[in-house]
């Protein structure tokens, strides 16, 4: 009996990478693992990490690139890239997952409070859940929040002894990409997920004052916790080479993380990991170098 194919797009990306990680682990018995990417070099790079998956070459803007990829694809996880039209390739990936006739469930990278459609992000990949749902595809959301490994970005404040995080007196939970890489390959390995939503943080909440108390525990310096206003990070943002609709929906994420309004600590997690999800102290010990 042949093996079902399970398709990745967006594999080459951080969680795309963590989840190929896993299934190659765990799982790479029970299925053919296909990584979609955008470019050979990609592909070579992948192949070279994980000999034994097939890769092919897709442009989510190019609608006629996608039924090579999808051909005899059983599986779907579908990760749309930090792109200001997400709405088109969700489309242009769903319908294209529609037409090729043999797939049998997509898992669908989200965010948590893409429900309630308040922030940009949240809207964004919101209409990509409805389009999915409305599609007749068998459908399972992974909500996830603001990434561990994402503060790698604000490592050149916190190596001078400042972490400028605009959040005020907020709190959330921030989540480990290594944990989010192995829940969906879980996820996509076992049945019973469909047509559920599941919310996705870390293990704890944490503010400011506590991001820049690990930071300092981890690197032996002192770090101060700095909360810029909307205004000013917005700048900073730009500054860096953001776009500015990014930009804009970050500055959007930052206010509803000051108004606690994610502060929230799921248990989907823990129960779909089966063990206890990484605590950002323990990140950011295995990862010092990167902020010293």
């Amino acid at each position: 009996m042949s093996k079902p194919t399970l398709l990745i797009i967006g594999a080459a990306g951080n969680n795309g990478t963590a989840t190929l990680d896993a299934l190659v682990r765990k799982h790479k018995d029970r299925f053919v693992i296909r990584a979609g990417v955008r470019s050979q070099a990609k592909a070579r790079e992948l192949q070279d990490r994980f000999p034994g998956i097939e890769t092919a070459i897709l442009d989510l803007d190019k609608p006629a690139t996608l039924a090579p990829a999808f051909q005899g694809v059983n599986k779907l996880f579908l990760i749309i890239g930090n792109v200001e039209n997400r709405e088109e390739h969700a489309t242009n990936a769903i319908d294209a997952a529609v037409a090729a006739g043999s797939v049998e469930h997509v898992l669908f990278y989200s965010v948590v409070g893409a429900e309630y459609e308040a922030i940009l992000f949240a809207r964004q990949f919101r209409f990509g859940e409805k389009y999915l749902e409305a599609s007749g595809l068998k459908w399972t959301h992974l909500r996830t929040i603001f990434f561990q490994e994402n503060f790698v970005g604000w490592a050149d404040g916190i190596k001078q002894g400042a972490f400028y995080f605009g959040i005020r007196d907020g709190r959330f939970a921030p989540l480990n990409v290594g944990d989010i890489g192995e829940i969906a390959a879980n996820i996509l390995a076992t049945d019973g997920h469909e047509g559920k939503a599941y919310n996705i943080t870390g293990p704890e909440l944490l503010s400011g004052q506590d991001f820049a108390r690990v930071f300092s525990n981890a690197t032996g310096k002192p770090v101060q916790f700095v909360s810029p206003d909307q205004a000013t990070t917005l700048q900073s943002l730009l500054g860096s080479g953001w776009p500015e609709w990014q930009a804009k929906g970050l500055v959007e994420l930052f206010n509803l993380f000051a108004d606690n309004l994610a502060a929230v600590v799921s248990p989907d997690g823990e129960k779909l990991l089966g063990r206890p999800l990484t605590r950002l102290a323990d990140y950011v010990s295995a990862n010092k170098v990167a902020f010293i």
